[in-house]
């Protein structure tokens, strides 16, 4: 565990400024910074960094939060890959307190011989005799040495044992290798199980090495290996490249997806930078889930035979339920995008993605191909229809829905006749949208009022009840605040927001300090808010009790229960609370 201090210090000496503007234009803009927000489409920058409160919000889309939200949302990782990204630019080694932990002691053995193994590799590859036959071969394939430096290409090279005993020698330990199918059990000892083959190093998008594939040098099978999956690695939960593409990805808004390692070598040769590619295996929702953090449109580029294109269908219907555009890029038969920009040259490659269709488009134009088109269409819609089924966003549904009767020329109340939406998932957090009924509004206001004094801050403690608020993200806030101001700490510093770690309670933070409370007397506007949502919630609860009461009343009748007349003179109570206080009305 990461003390706390220790998080405070990476925070405090990670200005937000430096660490946002490293990635985006800012602009100054008065006491402030402004950009376009990289989360949301927009023309007109609606992106605000604060230098003094060291926080983010987006008036458009609603994101905000502090120096560690915003690597979150923006990287894709976790809290503490974002406070041990900010940590090394200061050289401080987080490790040191992670690896306490059970958790982090008992994987980093397994970071470890990975990374460990694909130094070794490199190494042959590059600096021994015995990687001079892999050299050659990838330079006649166009990889130069540039590129084998930039994805840290290696050479197993021929021979039984070769890793396993120099690892050995260097101390790994064997159990460790074994789980990570890294060498192998054999008669009378062990033996490596990459041998003669191109190594390529695996990736989490924090450049920790996970994996590796190996591919031969002849036409001999098979043509590649893939680690095992293990306790630091999935590969269905990977993408090839996204570690050093998410950027390129996340400017363009697009990415260009491919099956082989090669395939992406030769793109970003090519110039192509907003390049990925799946792990040897088929494509996975979670893959689509991790695509869509960075992308708004895929390029789904796969082999040009038959298998290629089933693998892009499949492909595509996983991330048109994450709501992505897709683009289906059709190649020669017998092509590659490998083979082929090394034949064409990126100008042709480029034109291809040119006249790229949409997938509902490309679908319909392999409706029509061949003999039995009524069933081939058939199956075809159905298949959307079921994959439509599963798009969480209602709204989405539907367009698509209107979209494929367009294509298809099938009347839209037909294809409803045969939706049955799938089963979605509950949201885990509440979207913008939930904000922004009045109640919400004034919640924020009234605590954006707060923050501007202290004296203000106590009245509304003295005043309103964690209970009081509509919504657990608001009750949260109220802890906070109430925490902030029990300890002395400014609820307009950096030291607030800093120590906020909930990334929804971050945007929420980051709301709340940006709004700008209408002229007018602030004390007046604090009281008139504080009793406009007493009211609301006093009469919230006096309808909980009116409910209650009616369903006494339905299973027993009236009568004179202990519990109806506890409820009874509760909320006798209350109305005279809401009379004292004059609010009776309206």
């Amino acid at each position: 565990m990461i003390p706390e201090e220790k998080i405070n210090e990476i925070r405090d000496r990670s200005d937000i400024v430096d660490v946002i503007g490293s990635v985006l234009d800012l602009k100054k803009s008065g006491m402030n910074f402004k950009a376009l927000c990289p989360f949301h489409d927009e023309k007109t920058p609606s992106f605000v960094v604060s230098p003094d409160k060291q926080i983010y919000h987006c008036f458009g889309c609603g994101k905000g939060g502090n120096v560690f939200s915003f690597l979150m949302d923006y990287e894709g990782v976790s809290f503490i890959e974002a406070v041990r990204k900010l940590a090394a630019k200061l050289g401080i080694d987080i490790d040191l307190y992670l690896n306490k932990g059970k958790s982090s002691k008992r994987l980093d053995p397994f970071y470890s011989a990975l990374n460990y193994t694909g130094k070794y590799y490199k190494r042959i590859l590059l600096k021994t005799e015995s990687g001079k036959n892999a050299v050659e071969y990838l330079k006649r394939r166009g990889i130069d040495n540039s590129l084998m430096e930039d994805f840290n290409l290696g050479f197993a090279p021929p021979g039984w044992d070769n890793l396993y005993k120099r690892a050995a020698k260097d101390g790994l330990s064997k159990d460790i290798l074994l789980k990570l199918k890294l060498v192998m059990r054999s008669k009378g000892g062990y033996r490596d199980y990459f041998r003669n083959r191109i190594i390529y190093p695996i990736y989490t998008l924090t450049n920790r090495t996970v994996g590796f594939a190996g591919r031969v040098l002849d036409k001999s099978e098979p043509k590649y290996l893939n680690t095992s999956e293990s306790p630091v690695y999935s590969k269905g939960k990977i993408l090839y490249g996204l570690n050093k593409s998410k950027k390129f990805i996340r400017k363009s808004k697009t990415a260009l997806l491919v099956e082989g390692y090669m395939d992406l070598l030769m793109l970003w040769k090519a110039g192509f930078r907003n390049v990925c590619a799946v792990c040897g295996t088929s494509f996975t929702k979670e893959q689509a889930r991790l695509l869509a953090r960075y992308a708004k449109r895929v390029y789904i580029i796969n082999d040009g035979d038959r298998a290629g294109m089933l693998a892009a269908v499949r492909s595509a219907d996983q991330l048109l339920i994450e709501g992505l555009t897709i683009k289906i890029v059709v190649l020669p038969q017998g092509e590659d995008p490998d083979s082929y920009v090394n034949k064409n040259g990126a100008g042709a490659f480029r034109s291809l993605l040119n006249s790229a269709d949409d997938y509902f488009v490309y679908l319909s134009k392999i409706s029509r191909k061949g003999k039995e088109q009524r069933a081939r269409k058939s199956r075809i819609i159905k298949h959307l229809i079921d994959t439509v089924s599963h798009v969480r966003d209602r709204v989405d549904r539907n367009l698509y829905l209107q979209e494929i009767s367009d294509i298809f020329d099938i009347p839209i109340d037909d294809l409803r006749a045969g939706f049955k939406p799938g089963k979605r998932r509950k949201k885990k957090r509440e979207t913008k949208d939930s904000f922004d009924d009045k109640v919400a509004q004034n919640q924020k206001l009234l605590f954006s009022i707060g923050s501007k004094r202290e004296c203000f801050a106590k009245r509304i403690l003295d005043n309103l009840l964690e209970d009081d608020l509509k919504r657990e993200i608001f009750r949260k806030y109220y802890r906070c605040f109430q925490k902030a101001v029990k300890d002395g700490v400014e609820l307009n510093s950096a030291e607030f927001f800093g120590k906020i770690k909930d990334p929804e309670l971050s945007d929420l933070a980051a709301q709340i300090a940006f709004i700008q409370p209408p002229p007018g007397p602030a004390e007046k506007l604090l009281d008139d808010t504080l009793l406009w949502l007493k009211r609301r919630a006093l009469r919230r609860e006096m309808v909980m009790m009116k409910e209650r009461l009616d369903e006494l009343h339905s299973i027993s009748g009236a009568g004179n229960s202990a519990e109806e007349i506890e409820i009874a003179e509760a909320y006798r109570k209350i109305a005279r609370e809401l009379g004292k206080l004059g609010l009776q009305g309206g």
